[in-house]
């Protein structure tokens, strides 16, 4: 459902967000005329580089810097690099436009091997390969300690890698820096329902002028590779035409014909305005007023900010713009196995719960649970899933409503000795997921259930799932690791693309919860670097990880994310709600842990510590 959206405190840690980086040059952009008009973004010179190797004096500066090297335009990341190292070890550097992106687990340590010469030690995490169109995907090492050489005199700019690692490494931390500008760009589900996104890292050093042409390039180029099972790129015969001017009010992308041509099997498509959506969605900051898109063979086509823009994004609420009022969503929580609102919701969670859980029997006996809504072709939708115990088995009690008119509610016949969190998947909220028994279940609301077969080595110990905004990716917890993976829809039926698979690498250990926080983003529960329970906000490509608290108590069992809008995003906190075993927390305001008196309409005082299981009202 279209909603609006949370403009809250911007939150410095989480400003830098999903982007692209960049790829070889290409021709001179044409005369555009007139520069902008005051207040938008202009073109002009390049932007942040990295550091060269004489700024620093000192050796840890020196090494922080060399890991920051390969940081912006591809085409020049390994000279840049090799600007580090001394003349009679430059031949050890290999080359290319790909690079192995680490993050520290802790700082560097020095060893003095010689006069004025330390062995530099690094303990890494693998994070994944940048590659030349600005995708960060799963990595190709496995090597958890990293060693090389400098030599220099402290307080001299005279520092050099003498003996450099066999690998192009870059610091995680440079994508969360100066060096690259957020950008996510988007294709088509298999469905050619909704959008899916897909996370790049541009190099801010490209002059602004030339982003607008690098980011339809990377379209051209096609979806990451872990994603492209999932999703319907262009055709493979697809050629820009020209570069797309900018700074402009009109934004215009000029395409052959084959860049509309439908995919196999799809008939009744208007693919030129597919195409125009995808591409108004992909260079959103850069459309001042409008696109148009210039195909050849093809009556020129405008696309502005309507409706139909913001309905094809099914992560998406509301509009964007001035207009936006502050809100907060829906909060609710488990209390002797009832549902209650939290304080936290709009109107203090004084309004009455949602109509299809006032249902007579509907509301008792619950264990966990999961409630959206969304527009559809008969209106308002909303659905619940009710995790229960019947005769010792934990079961789904599953009521549909559109507008005020509630469906009997469904059980389901099947009976688990355990079950986690459900999931609905939005576009359209037809279907739900859930663990039970270790196992990934999808169900329907007349309460059927079907296993849903997930790839070898991770569909034996499920413990979690989590579904995406746009319905087309969900995250597993398998094993103490985390896997997104691309899913296809058709009716009710689920399918994993067994090749969509990407495991997140994480700075967290024993990840025990995940729930999608933002259409790029997932929230993680588990032990930190410290063993102390903390949660985590982290790109699905493992890339961009933020830290978001550090709780003293036990294991968490149970966290919810309320999904940021695309749209807003960068000026809203991260929302996330969990509980352990003898508290339940909620991560806005100062004081997270759910106290008694934020229970809304409960009979009686309130023990918190029976507080269990908080969940959002997804839209």
């Amino acid at each position: 459902m279209r909603r609006r959206i949370i403009l809250a405190t911007l939150a410095a840690a989480l400003a830098v967000g999903l982007t692209g980086c960049g790829i070889p040059d290409e021709t001179a952009v044409r005369d555009i005329g007139p520069g902008p008009k005051p207040g938008k973004q202009t073109s002009g010179g390049a932007g942040v580089s990295p550091p060269t190797r004489e700024a620093a004096t000192t050796k840890e500066t020196f090494t922080a810097n060399f890991l920051n090297a390969g940081a912006g335009e591809p085409d020049k990341m390994a000279e840049r690099i090799r600007g580090y190292v001394s003349e009679s070890a430059r031949s050890k550097v290999g080359r290319g436009v790909s690079i192995n992106v680490i993050r520290l687990r802790e700082p560097a340590t020095y060893t003095e091997v010689g006069q004025e010469t330390w062995k530099v030690t690094l303990n890494v995490e693998q994070v994944g390969v940048l590659d030349g169109h600005g995708s960060v995907g799963p990595p190709e090492l496995t090597n958890s300690t990293v060693q090389f050489t400098i030599s220099g005199i402290e307080g001299d700019n005279t520092w050099f890698v003498t003996d450099p690692p066999k690998d192009l490494l870059l610091n995680a931390e440079a994508l969360t820096s100066t060096y690259f500008i957020p950008q996510t760009i988007y294709f088509w589900s298999l469905d050619r329902t909704t959008l899916v996104p897909d996370s790049r890292y541009m190099a801010s050093e490209l002059d602004k002028g030339r982003q607008p042409t690098r980011i339809v390039d990377w379209l051209i180029s096609g979806p990451s590779a872990w994603l492209e099972p999932a999703v319907s790129p262009l055709s493979s015969d697809t050629k820009s035409n020209q570069n797309v001017p900018y700074p402009k009010d009109r934004l215009d992308v000029a395409l052959n014909a084959a860049a509309a041509e439908p995919p196999p099997g799809t008939s009744n498509i208007d693919m030129v305005l597919q195409l125009g959506q995808q591409l108004m969605w992909s260079l959103r900051q850069y459309v001042e007023v409008d696109l148009q898109l210039l195909l050849d063979g093809e009556k020129a086509r405008v696309f502005t900010r309507d409706a139909a823009f913001y309905d094809v994004n099914a992560a998406n609420r509301a509009p964007e713009g001035p207009e936006l009022e502050e809100a907060q969503p829906e909060r609710f929580a488990i209390l002797e196995g009832k549902i209650y609102r939290l304080k936290g919701s709009p109107d203090g969670g004084r309004q009455p719960l949602p109509q299809l859980l006032l249902t007579k029997g509907v509301n008792e006996g619950v264990v966990s649970a999961a409630l959206a809504r969304e527009t559809s072709d008969e209106g308002l939708r909303t659905a619940a899933a009710l995790v229960i115990q019947q005769g010792g088995k934990f079961k789904l009690r599953l009521v549909t409503a559109v507008g005020d008119s509630v469906r009997p509610p469904e059980t389901s016949a099947l009976g688990f000795a355990s079950m986690g969190r459900p999931v609905w998947l939005k576009a359209p909220m037809n279907v739900g997921l859930v663990v039970a028994d270790k196992k990934l279940w999808r169900f329907t609301p007349d309460g059927q259930l079907e296993r849903v077969a997930l790839p070898a080595g991770i569909d034996e110990d499920v413990a979690d799932v989590s579904a995406a905004p746009d319905g087309r990716q969900i995250a597993v917890l398998a094993g103490g690791q985390v896997h997104v993976l691309g899913i296809s829809r058709d009716g009710v039926t689920v399918q994993v693309e067994n090749k969509s698979n990407r495991r997140v690498s994480t700075p967290l250990k024993n990840v025990s919860a995940v729930d999608w926080s933002e259409e790029t983003k997932v929230a993680l529960a588990g032990a930190g670097q410290d063993n102390k329970p903390a949660v985590w906000e982290l790109s699905v490509d493992g890339a961009l990880a933020q830290r978001q608290y550090g709780d003293s108590g036990g294991t968490v069992t149970h966290l919810v994310a309320y999904p940021d809008d695309p749209v807003a995003s960068e000026f809203s906190t991260t929302k996330v709600m969990y509980s352990r075993e003898d508290a339940a927390f909620d991560l806005a305001g100062d004081k997270p842990a759910i106290e008694a008196d934020e229970v809304v309409g409960a009979p009686g005082e309130v023990d918190p510590d029976k507080v269990t299981s908080p969940f959002f009202l997804l839209d």
